[in-house]
């Protein structure tokens, strides 16, 4: 907590509760948007503004007269005051909280104004005013390299005529690189239209930049673009295309597979600036949700193409498949088409993401790449298809991606070289945080810079393991042979795969395996042991995945399947759609204690779950066997055509025994008492569930049956212990 800010907090509060627009603040000495738009608020309302919102917008820069140092017998107001306290919410001490713009201000006022890169006046104009009131950071972090410090303020410096200050704390980000593109436009005579977008004004006039020329400012915007990408590690901006600046574009030129010249040409410029680059330069690769036939091939060849990335499994909107065939295979073979392959199940928006389903697409990704044919050394890119912020790669997207190489590195065996390497797609920041974690350490990267305007391209330099970069869609070929692809620019760290090997299979067993892997996923506790699913897994036959003295867990199959009678509950599904909604499933008691986000997760899983089913029921068993708690949760699709004429069922289940040693304990009564709560709230719980998680659980009730029922608990209840500490929405 901090003193000075709880200070502001608590003067705000004191001097605008119950005015118009304002709302008080948490009173708790943390700085942040919070306080700050209060500081807004204040100003806003001091300044006469009717209807007061947290934004620093034109009106306020209107109407914000101006600070200077007072005179010695000045009063103090409260304009200083709001100035003072932005300076305490960012780290500034501006010699107290007076309200009296005196010596001790006005220093701060003057070394603020350095740190963005201006020359020092002391005087707070609107401008810099804006920039106090904000949460950027206008001092060095030296987690950053400091040349982009100097970057930043030469820009503020020079151009900020065309923007609000940028953050100089050496951080390279979205505002820097739009502030670049700013410098470039003015200098190349195209101010009077510029909007920091690199789009068609900017291509055409572009220069082409080479050694020793005397276009001195457009020479210092080209230095600057090369350190923000890390290629030129200086502080001075001279201005001079010498042997250094020739090196450096020729590096850059070298590690993005442009023509290596060491002549800044548009191409080169705008790939500084932007994560696409030039669209129209030619590329080898591409990638694309059609199945290529031997029309498409053709097109493929004829375009240049030599190699595609094609997805391992899913649909394209539900109804038309993506996935890789065999015989597609096969047509790329012949034509000399190398392939990468792909895996995204669903991957596009934040709530997919978490370990459980990583270490589930683990083992699916690799069953379907085995199936189809791909040997050692194959990377699979498994797919982050948004614009993901941060926190959601902290929180979801990283532990996702430890799920998936906790999958792959089981194939290691004892020589710890794994059968697939650990790809990812995704945009900049994604796969620079997947390559630098130590837990995932994801061998290439695919990146997805086609998507110019997302917040983890801006301002991010490309990864160092990049393998594809995918920078414009489009279609190619006319006819039966056209085909809509993305092209790719390729580093040639990943060569793709030109021939597979796949086993020997009924295609009857291949298409039930699939559905069975589609169904599995979506269930609680359906472990994708390679060592199950392999060549010799059958149907119609109960497999045990996890044991121990006190509990088990089988995952059990079946062609032909009858509801379980007496002891059993469920709910149909008819055209992907169940026939009752979660609080029907769950009951009164339970839905008051989900939180709005995980009631949603949870009816996006059971929706996710009827869809895979279609037509059929999700049926769930609880009874004693003997002494053996049992609870049996069945997924049940009635139609898989096998034939035009001809279909079948398929039940996947996963069965959960509790083996307590005395029925007189008490603590077998609260066993029952778990599986009555298992079967009000089991059809929620649709996350895979992992070993991790059960021992995370032990002991919840003491002693060895305590332990069995806390695992059954985790199992079946999943999170239940979450669900009653968390408030509802």
């Amino acid at each position: 907590m901090d003193k000075m800010v709880l200070e502001v907090q608590k003067w705000l509060n004191k001097t605008y509760k119950g005015k118009n627009g304002y709302k008080t603040i948490p009173e708790n000495g943390k700085t942040g948007n919070t306080t700050v738009g209060a500081l807004i608020i204040g100003l806003q309302i001091e300044l006469g503004i009717p209807n007061p919102v947290p934004t620093f917008g034109p009106a306020t820069s209107r109407k914000f007269p101006g600070l200077a140092k007072q005179g010695k017998n000045e009063k103090p107001n409260n304009l200083i005051k709001i100035l003072q306290g932005g300076f305490w919410c960012k780290g500034y001490n501006p010699g107290g909280f007076s309200g009296n713009f005196f010596e001790g201000t006005e220093k701060k006022v003057k070394e603020f104004e350095s740190d963005v890169g201006i020359e020092p006046t002391g005087f707070v104009d609107s401008k810099l005013m804006k920039a106090i009131l904000n949460t950027d950071g206008f001092r060095y972090n030296d987690k950053y390299p400091e040349y982009i410090r100097g970057v930043q303020k030469h820009l503020n410096r020079e151009y900020s005529q065309y923007f609000d200050y940028i953050p100089t704390n050496a951080h390279y980000e979205r505002k820097t690189n739009t502030a670049l593109i700013y410098a470039l436009q003015h200098e190349i005579g195209i101010g009077h239209i510029a909007n920091g977008n690199y789009g068609p004004s900017t291509i055409a006039n572009t220069p082409t930049l080479k050694l020793e020329n005397k276009n001195t400012k457009q020479n210092q915007v080209l230095q600057m673009a090369l350190a923000v990408n890390q290629y030129l590690e200086t502080n001075y901006f001279t201005g001079v295309y010498d042997t250094a600046v020739y090196t450096a574009v020729k590096r850059f030129q070298e590690f993005m597979t442009l023509p290596a010249t060491g002549t800044a040409d548009m191409p080169t410029i705008k790939q500084l600036l932007t994560s696409n680059g030039y669209t129209g330069r030619s590329a080898p690769a591409c990638d694309a949700s059609t199945i290529v036939d031997r029309e498409k091939a053709q097109t493929l060849v004829d375009h240049g193409y030599k190699i595609i990335g094609r997805y391992l499994t899913g649909t394209v909107g539900g109804t038309r498949s993506k996935a890789m065939t065999d015989s597609e295979l096969k047509i790329l073979e012949e034509f000399g088409i190398k392939v990468f392959p792909i895996y995204q199940d669903g991957g596009y928006y934040p709530e997919y993401f978490n370990y459980e389903q990583g270490f589930s697409d683990g083992f699916k990704a690799m069953a379907a790449a085995e199936r189809l044919g791909f040997g050692y050394n194959t990377t699979i890119y498994f797919a982050v298809d948004f614009d993901a912020y941060g926190f959601q790669i902290t929180n979801l997207i990283l532990p996702y991606l430890i799920g998936v190489r906790q999958a792959l590195d089981t194939t290691g065996g004892e020589a710890g070289i794994n059968k697939f390497k650990l790809g990812v797609y995704g945009p900049r920041s994604v796969c620079i945080q997947a390559d630098q974690d130590s837990r995932i350490k994801a061998d290439n990267s695919f990146v997805a810079n086609m998507s110019t305007g997302f917040s983890g391209n801006l301002g991010y330099t490309m990864p160092r393991n990049w393998a594809f970069s995918q920078f414009y869609e489009y279609t190619i070929g006319s006819g039966s042979g056209a085909i809509g692809i993305d092209k790719n620019d390729y580093s040639g760290r990943d060569k793709g795969v030109s021939k597979v090997d796949p086993p020997g299979e009924d295609p009857m067993r291949r298409l039930l395996y699939n559905e069975m892997m589609d169904l599995g996923r979506l269930l609680p506790g359906f472990f994708t042991d390679p060592s199950i699913f392999g060549a010799e897994f059958v149907f119609n036959k109960t497999y045990p995945v996890l044991q121990s003295l006190f509990y088990n867990v089988l995952v059990e199959t079946s062609l032909s399947h009858s509801l379980g009678g007496e002891n059993a509950t469920y709910v149909s599904v008819s055209n992907g759609e169940i026939s009752y909604d979660l609080k029907d499933i769950i009951g009164d008691e339970f839905i008051g204690k989900l939180s709005a986000s995980r009631r949603k997760s949870y009816e996006n899983q059971l929706s996710g779950l009827a869809a895979t089913i279609g037509n059929g029921y999700i049926e769930f068993t609880a009874y004693m066997d003997g002494m053996k708690q049992v609870s049996k949760i069945t997924a049940y699709k009635e139609e898989i055509r096998i034939d035009p004429q001809n279909k079948i069922g398929l039940a996947v289940s996963v069965i959960f025994e509790v083996i307590p040693t005395s029925t007189a304990s008490p603590e077998f009564e609260r066993l029952k008492e778990v599986a009555q709560e298992a079967a009000a709230i089991s059809f929620v719980t649709l996350g895979a569930v992992t070993a991790l998680r059960i021992i995370a659980t032990a002991a919840r009730f003491g002693g060895p049956l305590g332990y069995a029922a806390s695992v059954i608990a985790a199992l079946i209840l999943g999170e239940i212990e979450d669900m009653e500490a968390e408030p509802s929405a």
